[in-house]
């Protein structure tokens, strides 16, 4: 089935998960600990990071929930803040953030707008960070649709995001391809009707990807191979 338009989550897919919200985490920590390493460790256990390795956990709450997600995850740790200064501190200082690209991405969105594809971006962060983060990577210009959590589409895995995509693209669902990294993408995509590329560039496995996804490439470096029909599924 030919697509004509591929939809991209933002991290884990389009940037590496670890590389980029691993020490994120780590700088936030910090700050909201205040020297404290007793309520640090505590924080750190609510966002499951793990200091000594540095990683983010399969499980947090970082990976898939929207900005007032994680947030909440870690206010009732906090009892000189307000929820709001919370919120804040979080979107200002992701949104400052370099994300580190899987692939070179300008040169790798460029292709494959030349070969007529339309391309979006949703991600269960918020929409005016994702668009400071592409056009920090110098590709913001390459999308024709950027939709955060706050982007009033709702967020995944609900497929607002997807169903907003291919509507403003004129398109049927099953013409766009939902390429993410999380179950959560994917569940989206499928509901919306796309099909579904998983990659393996966040901190889902196969095994969790598989029932949702059409195709599990290793990264979206491989998507352009698949597109034209050259490489299958990577093996559970």
């Amino acid at each position: 089935m030919r697509a004509r338009a591929l939809l991209f989550d933002k991290d884990g897919t389009l940037f590496d998960f670890q590389k980029t919200w691993a020490p994120w985490v780590g700088r936030v920590v910090e700050i909201l600990a205040g020297g404290d390493d007793t309520l640090a460790g505590r924080l750190d256990a609510a966002w499951g990071y793990d200091r000594a390795s540095g990683r983010i956990g399969r499980d947090s709450i970082v990976i898939a929930g929207n900005l007032e997600q994680v947030a909440a995850a870690v206010f009732p740790l906090l009892k000189n803040m307000k929820q709001q200064e919370l919120l804040e501190l979080i979107d200002a200082t992701g949104a400052a953030i370099s994300g580190v690209e899987v692939v070179p991405l300008p040169a790798f969105l460029a292709s494959h707008r030349q070969a007529g594809l339309r391309l979006g971006v949703a991600t269960n962060d918020s929409e005016a960070t994702a668009r400071a983060q592409l056009d920090r990577a110098g590709v913001l210009a390459q999308f024709e649709f950027i939709a955060g959590y706050d982007s009033g589409f709702g967020a995944k895995p609900d497929p607002g995001m997807c169903l907003a995509f291919v509507g403003q693209m004129g398109l049927a669902p099953h013409e766009a391809v939902m390429v993410g990294d999380s179950v959560h993408d994917l569940r989206a995509g499928r509901a919306a009707g796309m099909q579904t590329a998983a990659v393996l560039t966040g901190v889902a496995g196969r095994r969790e990807l598989a029932p949702f996804a059409d195709v599990i490439l290793p990264g979206i470096g491989d998507l352009p191979a698949w597109l034209e029909g050259g490489v299958a599924s990577v093996q559970i």
